[in-house]
């Protein structure tokens, strides 16, 4: 799925198969690099323990994304 956030482009690409983790790229509009980065949610804990992890190569992720990623990883995992 594709959503706009401002001036971002954000993609779900998958899930982990027992939903436990959703992976997204985000990219500015207009521009080709893309970042990825992952939530993960074991269901026997709480928010709290849920982590992000970010490909090494992305140099980092804009926290609008973040913050729009954590809201749909609630609705979902």
């Amino acid at each position: 799925m594709e959503f706009v956030v401002g001036d971002m482009s954000i993609n779900t690409v998958g899930t982990d198969g027992d939903d436990r983790a959703i992976e997204f790229l985000v990219a500015r509009r207009g521009d080709a690099e893309e970042v990825h980065f992952v939530i993960h949610r074991d269901h026997d804990q709480g928010w709290e323990a849920a982590r992000l992890t970010v490909d090494p190569r992305a140099g980092g992720v804009p926290v609008a994304a973040v913050e729009w990623a954590v809201e749909f990883a609630r609705e979902y995992l």
